[in-house]
C-alpha cells in the first residue's frame, strides 16, 4: 500500500517489437485503471451509514475497462431484451464465425473480432447466426470503428462533453448505454442520471425498505449524500450486496430475483 508496484509479464509466440512493447504498457494501465485515485472518496464516505461496510471489504474497487470500447459495445448489444441464455448463444455464435482462437497455459480462448472482420459480414449474414435485429446494429457500430475511424485513444484524451456526443452519436447507444460506458470505460464517477427498472427494484429495498420508490428520490439520495462520486457510491452498495448473496440468504433479494 505505502510503495505500490505492478509487474508485468507478456507472453507471446516470438519476439514482440519494441513499438507494440511501448504502446502495450499504456493501454494496460488504463484498462485496469492504475493511475485513478480515489482516496478521497475513500476518505469522505468510510464512516457512512451505508457505504462503510462496503468501503471496508472493497476498499480501493474502481471501474475496470476489461475490454475495449468496441469489445464493451457489442456485449452491450447482445445483452439487450435478452436474458442470459440467449446471450451466451448470440455470443457464442458469433465468436464460432468471426473470433479466433488462443491456446495459453493449457486453455482455448476466443478473441474478439475487428470492426473490419465484422464488416466482411452482410446483414443477411449476420441475421443467419440468429442475432436478429442486432445485425444491423453490431454494422453501424462496427462502421463508426472501421471506415470512420472512431478512435478510443483519441477520446479519452477529451473532455466529458465531447465524449458524450462522440459516443452518443453511435447507433443504437441510448442514455443508459452512455451512462454505463461513461463509468465503465472512461471512469467518471459521478453522472448518475438514470436508474433502470431493476436496480431501481433492488436500490428501493436496500435504501429504503420499500417495494419501489421514484427514481427521482434514489437519484436525490446519491446527489446529496455523496457528491461527485454518486456513480462509484451506486457501483459499491451494486457489487457488495450481491458479494454478500453468495454468502448468506437475503430473503427480499431471492424474491426479486424470482420474479425478474
Amino acid at each position: 500500500m505505502d510503495d505500490p508496484a505492478v509487474r508485468l509479464t507478456i507472453f507471446a509466440p516470438g519476439v514482440l517489437p519494441r513499438g507494440y512493447v511501448r504502446d502495450l504498457v499504456p493501454e494496460i494501465v488504463w484498462r485496469f485503471n492504475l493511475n485513478q485515485d480515489i482516496s478521497g472518496f475513500t476518505r469522505a464516505f468510510e464512516d457512512d451509514e451505508y457505504l462503510g461496510p462496503a468501503i471496508e471489504r472493497w476498499r480501493g474497487m474502481k471501474p475496470v475497462a476489461a475490454n475495449s470500447l468496441y469489445e464493451t459495445l457489442m456485449i452491450y448489444v447482445v445483452i439487450q431484451n435478452a436474458v442470459v441464455r440467449r446471450s451466451i448463444q448470440m455470443l457464442e455464435a458469433l465468436f464460432d464465425r468471426l473470433g479466433r482462437d488462443v491456446r495459453f497455459d493449457g486453455r482455448t480462448m476466443s478473441t474478439f473480432w475487428t470492426p473490419r472482420e465484422m464488416l466482411r459480414l452482410k446483414e443477411v449474414d449476420l441475421r443467419r447466426l440468429k442475432v436478429g435485429y442486432r445485425a444491423k446494429t453490431f454494422r453501424r457500430i462496427s462502421e463508426a470503428f472501421g471506415r470512420r475511424s472512431l478512435d478510443e485513444r483519441l477520446l479519452r484524451e477529451m473532455p466529458r462533453e465531447r465524449i458524450e456526443r462522440e459516443v452518443g452519436d453511435l447507433y443504437g447507444v441510448g442514455p443508459a448505454t452512455l451512462e454505463y460506458l461513461l463509468f465503465e470505460d472512461f471512469y467518471f464517477l459521478d453522472g448518475l442520471r438514470l436508474i433502470p427498472p431493476w436496480e431501481r427494484k433492488i436500490m428501493s429495498r436496500l435504501l429504503f425498505r420499500s417495494s419501489l420508490v421514484r427514481e427521482s428520490r434514489i437519484l436525490r439520495f446519491f446527489h446529496t449524500r455523496y457528491p461527485g462520486y454518486e456513480k462509484l457510491a451506486f457501483h459499491y452498495l451494486w457489487e457488495d450486496l450481491f458479494w454478500r448473496r453468495d454468502r448468506e440468504t437475503i430473503d427480499w433479494l431471492e424474491r426479486e430475483i424470482r420474479r425478474s
